[in-house]
């Protein structure tokens, strides 16, 4: 299969994840609103289980939120024609790793000196 078909696919599996992330995403918003419409008991335990439904949800509905944003940049990226290039060396992005992380916007090696960067530290340096 070309790069160009694949490409495609990638696109096809982004627009279905979306898709099942915004249904499942209503319900999660059901979910919560019912939570904090319903009447709680005063009594500490039950209050207890019921904040900690309410911070599983409301993490819950931000991870949604979150993944979309990334589907939405990728599909962008994909329609400027620019979808699978490394934005730091400008060069193809693996298959296997788009596939893998279709949201990756850098190569594996670019990814690497950037995260050891961001998080101020060096590649280890094997001991003699």
């Amino acid at each position: 299969m070309t790069r160009v078909n694949e490409l495609l696919k990638i696109r096809q599996l982004l627009q279905r994840r979306r898709r099942e992330i915004l249904t499942v995403s209503l319900g999660t918003h059901r979910e919560l609103a019912a939570l904090k419409e319903q009447e709680k008991d005063p009594e500490y335990e039950e209050g207890a289980q019921s904040e900690l439904a309410d911070y599983t949800l409301s993490s819950l509905v931000e991870s949604q939120r979150r993944e979309i944003m990334l589907i939405d940049a990728a599909l962008r990226r994909m329609d400027e024609g620019v979808f699978g290039e490394c934005v730091d060396c400008g060069i193809e992005i693996p298959l296997d790793r788009l596939e893998a992380m279709p949201f990756a916007i850098r190569c594996e090696e670019d990814a690497t000196s950037h995260e050891l960067e961001t998080r101020g530290g060096r590649m280890a340096t094997p001991s003699l």
